[in-house]
């Protein structure tokens, strides 16, 4: 059709679990006004001048990413969701408090409410989402306490998982938040160190709240959807490692085997039923140890194993 907009061009990422397994987002993209996080960025958003532009489904094959709008884009926003939907696009949508209607696979951006209200008043919350991001900024979002009585809410609220996103700001960010501050508080935005996600990420399990995203089934073949699965895993994992202190080599070597069983050609299920993983020299240790556990159709113990203390007490 002559009117219809030519489709925007894609920012692309390295899928990880930091980055919420975000590939791409549109480049073109009015936003939102307001206060609201750039989830595969990790710094504060902004609205921009522009409607919602068309994306291409056959341009994208992994996980795209929809940052909010304003009111008034937001049927646009939706139907280009519907239509990456029906060309079976994974797809992550950012949505905020009070926006009406959503998939329960969206997530919801908590800044805002925490900045202007405190996590106190995430118990007036209303939703039928199961996942947020909870952005955390040294001086404003990462009281232990504001944490505790906040995810308590959340978990209240019916949500499953409430994800922590240290942010990566800009010096022009720290000057928007803080107006949001004290003295004390200032100070440790300008110059304070980054919040500790591991220490959220426990305080969410004692609520009986998940705090790791997880990657989203791919369509493909059988073999193109366990070389994924297993990627995800050892991503998952190479950051548990790297997290918990262990040795930065291994881990490195860990993500490495994560980044070439994304596009590896091989059938790895097949190579590790039969005993033959031998034949991929990148994929040794730790990494083979994973991909062994998967194809046998049991979970990773080495996930299990760092998971668990990365959650302990």
């Amino acid at each position: 059709m002559s009117g219809e907009p030519r489709p925007t061009a894609l920012r692309r990422y390295l899928p990880d679990p930091a980055r919420l397994w975000i590939c791409c987002c549109p480049r073109s993209w009015p936003g939102a006004g307001g206060l609201w996080c750039h989830l595969a960025e990790r710094r504060l958003g902004a609205a921009r001048p522009g409607g919602v532009p068309r994306i291409d489904p056959r341009a994208v094959d992994d996980l795209v990413y929809l940052p909010p709008v304003d009111e008034e884009h937001r049927a646009a926003r939706d139907e280009v969701a519907r239509e990456l939907e029906r060309a079976s696009v994974p797809l992550l949508t950012q949505r905020r408090p009070g926006e009406a209607g959503g998939r329960e696979e969206d997530v919801l951006d908590l800044l805002e409410t925490l900045l202007v209200a405190g996590g106190r008043r995430l118990g007036e919350l209303e939703t039928t989402l199961r996942a947020a991001v909870w952005p955390l900024i040294p001086g404003l979002t990462d009281d232990p306490d504001e944490w505790e009585v906040g995810l308590a809410a959340l978990a209240r609220a019916g949500l499953e998982t409430v994800l922590p996103l240290p942010l990566a700001l800009e010096p022009a960010d720290c000057r928007r938040l803080a107006e949001f501050t004290d003295e004390a508080g200032y100070q440790a935005l300008f110059h304070g160190r980054r919040p500790d996600g591991r220490a959220f990420a426990r305080a969410a399990a004692r609520r009986g709240l998940g705090a790791f995203p997880r990657r989203p089934e791919l369509a493909g073949s059988p073999r193109a959807r366990f070389s994924r699965r297993a990627a995800a895993e050892l991503a998952h994992v190479a950051e548990l490692w790297l997290g918990l202190g262990r040795s930065e080599a291994a881990g490195q070597e860990l993500l490495r085997a994560s980044r070439w069983l994304d596009r590896s050609p091989h059938d790895l299920e097949a190579l590790a039923r039969e005993g033959n993983l031998d034949v991929l020299p990148w994929l040794g240790g730790e990494s083979r140890r994973v991909v062994e556990d998967l194809a046998a159709g049991r979970p990773a113990s080495l996930r299990r194993e760092l998971e668990e203390e990365y959650l302990a007490p």
